[in-house]
């Protein structure tokens, strides 16, 4: 009997022993061969989901473990269990480990490590043990590549951690760092920042990030995926110009407001401030500052404290008049995440923004007591600071999506509160239970802080007259005059003459008015 030629092929090639042919294995997938073709240093993939992305990512770790003898190369994924599950016992064991004929003795199960007889390794992990990463790291990273996947969901200390702290001592000329990530659902995040820029040329030739991206329709290793899309279009009655289509198939940046908390759009909501003079006079320590002129009819202010802790501490001011609707974000001094603040940098940060924006309007989060509260007065002189009230979160929640959906809010674009409407979200699982958490992945500090301060306004607000009709405003000019004449006669004044010195005793106003 006639042995298949393509079965002769596997026994010759399991012969030979483990190999691994990075352009076979990316085939005719046109974006997973020019990340496979790129010696950048630093590498940026943005994808969709199912289109590839892990493939390529965990493809170049194997060519790099066959070619770059005594190499270290890492894949961080969110968490440990994570990146088992989803990486590598189904990508990185059973498909590329398999085709390459990588014998089980080859991996360390225990710490998700893959050696190679060359004496290089390939290790996944994930950000939340950098302890028991950086033992893997060494001290240099010569011919290595580092990826950090899932990067759109990293939290932004971690990744800047990674960034700018961990990493740059270890790295050589010939190291690669790979930030992998799919399509954020909101235009924010250091990953997405990093990200070649919307209506720039392509293909990207930036100097930094060496960005690449394509979507789910790309992907001609799912050739049967096209076909899924038509059957599931038709059975929902959607098109391909549907935006989640466009985002997932074709990496349109669209964006989606429902995905976080607040229902924030930039155009609708955003502005840029006139920076005020005085704001450079100020040497604000541990702040980052944004301040603006208040716009025309802006008259009253209110601000809210929320002191952190572990978090960041933030101020943020409001603003809002008696004959506008809008409610301007006039300040913010926030800290970078973990910088311990003492109290007296608090107020006399939260001193400086109140003689500028005059209120007595001040909501601070007292945490487990009111003794913060209580010394404000006695000891920085800043009296009247109210508890916050935290009892109706999700309530407020609502009230302050009220005002952005109106397009009453009025926010700084590039400020700490434009990222934290922008990434806040809802944890899934309390929601689940019935509980209203915050996700851990952005804790919304400097919003949290603006929620807390609104308070003045929701107390304080009254609704603008709407216009009169000219005939309303003839009627009632003639009744007003009509009440003076009579008052003069009456030789009494009323409060509003008074106000326009329309009587000051001289008797020729007097016959004026007579007459």
């Amino acid at each position: 009997m006639a042995i298949p030629r393509s079965l002769l092929a596997e026994l010759a090639r399991r012969a030979s022993g483990p190999s691994f042919d990075l352009r076979a294995f990316c085939g005719d997938h046109a974006g997973q061969l020019s990340v496979a073709a790129c010696r950048d240093q630093f590498i940026h993939i943005m994808c969709a989901r199912q289109s590839g992305k892990s493939w390529i990512c965990d493809g170049i770790l194997m060519d790099n473990g066959f070619n770059a003898p005594a190499s270290t190369n890492l894949l961080l994924g969110l968490n440990g269990p994570a990146v088992k599950l989803n990486n590598w016992v189904p990508v990185w064991k059973r498909q590329l480990c398999g085709r390459a004929g990588i014998p089980d003795s080859w991996h360390n199960e225990t710490d998700r490590i893959t050696t190679f007889p060359n004496g290089a390794r390939v290790c996944f992990a994930g950000t939340d043990d950098l302890r028991h990463v950086t033992k893997f790291l060494g001290n240099r990273l010569a011919n290595g590549v580092i990826i950090i996947d899932e990067a759109q969901s990293q939290p932004p200390e971690v990744l800047k951690y990674l960034l700018t702290n961990v990493l740059p001592p270890m790295l050589t000329p010939t190291t690669r760092v790979i930030l992998a990530g799919v399509l954020p659902d909101v235009p924010a995040g250091r990953f997405y920042e990093l990200a070649h820029p919307p209506g720039a040329p392509w293909p990207c030739t930036c100097k930094s990030w060496r960005h690449f991206e394509w979507g789910r329709a790309a992907n001609v290793h799912t050739p049967e995926a096209m076909e899924q899309l038509k059957r599931y279009m038709e059975l929902h009655a959607l098109t391909v110009e549907d935006p989640q289509i466009q985002r997932d198939w074709y990496m349109q940046r669209v964006w989606d407001t429902s995905a976080t908390a607040y229902r924030y759009r930039q155009e609708r909501n955003g502005y840029r401030p006139r920076v005020p003079a005085w704001l450079a006079a100020y040497d604000w320590e541990s702040f980052r500052v944004k301040a603006a002129e208040p716009h025309p009819g802006i008259t009253n202010f209110t601000f809210g404290v929320d002191p952190g802790g572990g978090d960041r501490t933030s101020i943020l001011g409001w603003g809002w008049g008696d004959h506008t609707h809008e409610v301007q974000q006039v300040f913010e001094a926030v800290t970078p995440r973990d910088t311990p603040v003492p109290l007296s940098e608090i107020a006399s940060t939260l001193g400086v923004a109140v003689q500028y924006y005059p209120t007595d309007e001040i909501y601070w989060d007292p945490g487990s007591g009111s003794l913060e509260i209580d010394t404000f007065g006695t000891d920085y002189g800043i009296p009247l600071v109210k508890a916050a009230n935290k009892t109706d979160f999700p309530g407020q929640v609502r009230r302050n999506n009220d005002l952005l959906t109106k397009g009453w809010l009025q926010v700084i674009v590039g400020s700490a509160l434009e990222e934290d409407y922008q990434r806040a979200r809802f944890d899934a699982e309390a929601r689940a239970r019935g509980q209203w958490k915050w996700s851990s992945q952005w804790h919304p500090d400097p919003s949290e802080a603006g929620r807390y301060g609104l308070r003045g306004y929701w107390a304080n607000y009254v609704e603008p007259e709407k216009p009169k009709s000219y005939e309303q405003q003839r009627r009632e000019q003639w009744a007003q005059r009509q009440r003076e004449e009579l008052a003069l006669r009456a030789g009494v004044m009323l409060p509003e003459m008074e106000e326009a010195h329309l009587f000051d005793g001289d008797e020729d106003a007097l016959g004026v008015i007579d007459g």
